[in-house]
């Protein structure tokens, strides 16, 4: 009889020795409770089927060129292009600027050259935030933190 039971705890200890060896080979899997972890809460919530709610980013592009047309009826603005030309609706948000001052939609017929900053609406079309009319300003003045930076750097030669 003691040697059936020495028989079965001797059993019992090499399959518990046996699962600590397997558990501790394989540190990459992860332990049978779940860590908690962003990336597993990711893995779950994606594999019930249910989405992220964050909205998608929507990144603008630069643009610039010459304006062939203003339709202020359609409130767009076509650039002239190689190939194609390029047509970007304006919204009540969009911004415009001429000679550093504010200006409307209407005061593009009158310039040759524009450019601005635009981003794809819902809708997928084109449309600008900000538009500048005409060159840039020439006489630009820096801003006061420019003025500051510009302060603090020493004269070439000379130390501090």
């Amino acid at each position: 009889m003691n040697r059936n039971i020495l028989t079965t705890l001797g059993l019992a200890l090499a399959f518990s020795v046996g699962a600590l060896a397997q558990g501790s080979s394989n540190p990459a899997a992860p332990p049978p409770g779940g860590t908690g972890s962003k990336a597993e809460a990711k893995a779950e919530t994606k594999a019930e089927g249910k989405a992220e709610t964050r909205p998608a980013r929507n990144a603008g592009y630069p643009f610039r060129g010459k304006l062939k047309a203003v339709d202020l009826t359609a409130k767009t603005l076509t650039l002239a292009g190689r190939e194609k030309d390029r047509v970007f609706h304006v919204t009540a948000e969009t911004k415009f600027t001429k000679d550093g001052k504010p200006a409307t939609l209407a005061d593009g017929a009158k310039v040759e050259e524009v450019a601005g900053y635009a981003r794809t609406g819902k809708d997928g079309r084109a449309e600008a935030v900000t538009v500048r009319l005409g060159p840039a300003p020439k006489d630009v003045k820096p801003t006061d933190e420019a003025e500051a930076r510009a302060s603090t750097v020493p004269p070439a030669g000379r130390a501090r």
